[in-house]
């Protein structure tokens, strides 16, 4: 039985993986040596500040960490200006909330950028808890310790939640904090890996009746 829906921000809620991907490719083209090999569909859905540290494990980074972040902060506004909000969604959110489920909102992107997103499509006052991996104590996404996080805000097990991601690290962390796991993939590069999932879903019409099935308790 589901008993919350939570969903990631980049490339669910906002269609901003194209964007960041084509930033990210940039950012990693100053940041590491002329010979790196990374391609920018390895590093989305991470945090920023775990991105650095795994990637200066393998590479000698041509910047230091806060100067890493600091090539995010400076694409963020653009990034998110050109995003579109998922199709539907204030009509999803409005119909889980005459079904009386706690909502949350689990993203590896930095509270400004939340903000920005938030204030931008009137989604203020829609979730009952927003974690980004950017203020927990725990390990972000591909790691399942957000997903645990976000359950227990919502006063839930993590068993009992409905989680819709996009990118393989955060399809891995929602499969394996053991919550049912909806892959959208409208927006997906051919290859990502979205094999740990329940079930991908590749249009929002489909996504919307999906998750209203699955909390109504269809199988």
């Amino acid at each position: 039985m589901v008993a919350a829906v939570v969903f990631d921000m980049d490339g669910v809620i906002v269609d901003t993986e194209q964007y960041w991907v084509e930033e990210e490719a940039a950012i990693l083209d100053e940041a590491l040596p002329a010979d790196h090999d990374v391609d920018p569909h390895d590093i989305t859905g991470i945090n920023v500040h775990e991105q650095y540290e795994m990637l200066s494990g393998e590479y000698e980074m041509q910047v230091d960490r806060e100067e890493y972040f600091d090539l995010f902060d400076a694409k963020a506004e653009s990034v998110y200006a050109r995003a579109d909000l998922l199709e539907g969604f204030h009509d999803l959110l409005d119909a889980l909330d005459e079904r009386d489920l706690p909502l949350g909102v689990c993203t590896s992107s930095y509270p400004r950028w939340i903000e920005i997103v938030f204030e931008s499509n009137d989604l203020q006052d829609r979730f009952d808890a927003v974690l980004s991996a950017a203020e927990e104590p725990v390990p972000g996404k591909p790691e399942p310790d957000l997903y645990e996080r976000v359950a227990d805000e919502l006063g839930v097990e993590p068993e009992e939640m409905l989680v819709v991601e996009d990118s393989a690290n955060g399809v891995a962390a929602a499969a394996a904090a053991g919550a049912y796991t909806i892959a959208y993939a409208a927006n997906a590069h051919d290859g990502i890996d979205h094999s740990p999932a329940d079930e991908v879903i590749d249009s929002a019409e489909r996504l919307r009746e999906r998750v209203l099935a699955l909390v109504d308790g269809a199988e």
